[in-house]
């Protein structure tokens, strides 16, 4: 008698967690669910802004190499670039080792010089560059091949996931819909959980059934899609709360090596402005990176905004995306003499960390394997809150005499069996 009502406790209390974590799941999902919708959507349509990015550039990409005939300098294409465009400012460049590919420059709309201006003279756009995109030049004669502003478009694709083109109180709307995102995850999971692990249940939880009413496939969506995408969903939330918090991000730091204020300390291991020395040029820049990376086909560097900047910021690799690399490096250089700066460990296992932890959390960790199957669990994410707005949709419009002449089914079948033999 004692065991069966201890038992009979054990399982009222199981369905009393089942029933607490379904109103949670419910509730946190409709409060939330179009700002994960937003932001799911937007981190996944950038995953592959790489290689949008390269097919929006199409055939500026390239040119007929003439023979015999040198590249101009970057300094060069950088001055026939200002020319033949004046109201827009290059902020890096991109040039390759194969002689067939165009000069790329990243460059924005000005912002005005008088703060007072008209609001018809300001460029459009968010942030004080304006609005961003590349423009591609024949290296041989500095004349513009095209352009394309998908590196706009995925600027603000960055910005709405990241804080919905909201500022802080963006950020903060952001971060608090993704900590829910995780509690429905985890939830999610608890629900998914059956009483019973037998043939029928196990069929239930893993497969979709065939043959069924939309709602019920919408169900099975929800559900054994939820459940696959479970892990490397938790692990996505996880490096983006990392990203989207201070203190996640100084912990994750600290645990793995690095600093909290590295920038700070890196400032101290920089060369100081000094009028009299002279700067190499982009020229030696290129030449120096190309010779010491042979395998490497592209490079990229910043172009400073003042001549008091000491530190250019450089690339050098076999493809250099916009937010990736593959086998290259990235570096801080002296400009005076093009080395490497020598910053401590913990200021180069803070970049490592830094750089490791986005990787991780937009697929750029595995080459195009990495990026689809980042893609695909982002669509899965994506789908989460329409598949269980869905459910709660399906089960409101429910007829009530439908629902209570099933109810009254299950509790004859259940009187029945606990009838004695």
């Amino acid at each position: 008698m004692e065991k069966k009502t201890t038992d009979k406790k054990k399982k009222q209390g199981k369905s009393l967690t089942k029933k607490i974590t379904g109103w949670l799941h419910l509730w946190l999902g409709l409060v939330s669910g179009i700002i994960v919708l937003v932001v799911t959507l937007s981190g996944t349509i950038f995953v592959f802004c790489d290689e949008i990015i390269d097919l929006c550039g199409g055939s500026a990409k390239y040119v007929q190499a003439p023979a015999n005939t040198k590249k101009m300098s970057p300094e060069e294409l950088l001055a026939k670039f200002h020319q033949q465009i004046p109201d827009r400012k290059a902020f890096y460049f991109d040039t390759y080792k194969e002689a067939d590919r165009t000069f790329r420059v990243a460059s924005a709309t000005k912002p005005p010089k008088d703060k007072n201006a008209p609001k018809a003279g300001k460029p459009k756009g968010r942030g004080p560059r304006g609005v961003f995109a590349y423009h591609y030049l024949d290296p041989y004669t500095g004349k513009i091949t095209g352009s394309t502003k998908s590196y706009e478009f995925f600027y603000i694709v960055a910005h709405i996931h990241a804080q919905l083109l909201a500022g802080k109180f963006g950020k903060t709307v952001v971060g608090v819909a993704s900590i829910i995102f995780f509690v429905q995850l985890i939830g999610g999971l608890i629900l998914w959980w059956p009483k019973k692990w037998n043939k029928t249940t196990r069929t239930a939880a893993f497969k979709i059934k065939s043959g069924t009413k939309w709602r019920r496939k919408n169900y099975d969506f929800h559900n054994v899609f939820g459940f696959y995408s479970l892990l490397p969903a938790v692990f996505i939330t996880i490096t983006g709360l990392i990203m989207a918090y201070k203190i996640l991000t100084d912990l994750t730091q600290e645990a793995f090596g690095g600093i909290a204020d590295a920038h700070k300390i890196a400032e101290k291991y920089e060369p100081k402005f000094d009028p009299e020395k002279k700067a190499l040029s982009y020229a030696d820049f290129v030449d120096k990176n190309f010779k010491k990376f042979p395998e490497a086909r592209q490079f990229r560097m910043s172009i400073p905004r003042n001549d008091s900047a000491t530190v250019y910021h450089v690339v050098a690799a076999k493809f250099i995306g916009l937010k990736s690399l593959a086998s290259g490096k990235s570096m801080e250089a002296n400009k005076y003499t093009g080395e490497e700066i020598q910053y401590p460990k913990e200021v180069i296992m803070h970049e490592v960390i830094e750089h490791m932890n986005f990787d991780l959390h937009v697929g750029y960790w595995g080459g195009m394997f990495g990026k689809i199957f980042t893609f695909v669990i982002g669509i899965i994410c994506t789908s989460l809150p329409v598949t269980g707005f869905l459910i709660w949709w399906g089960r409101r419009k429910k007829s009530p005499k439908k629902a209570t002449k099933v109810k009254n089914i299950h509790q004859h079948r259940k009187e029945h069996h606990e009838q004695p033999a």
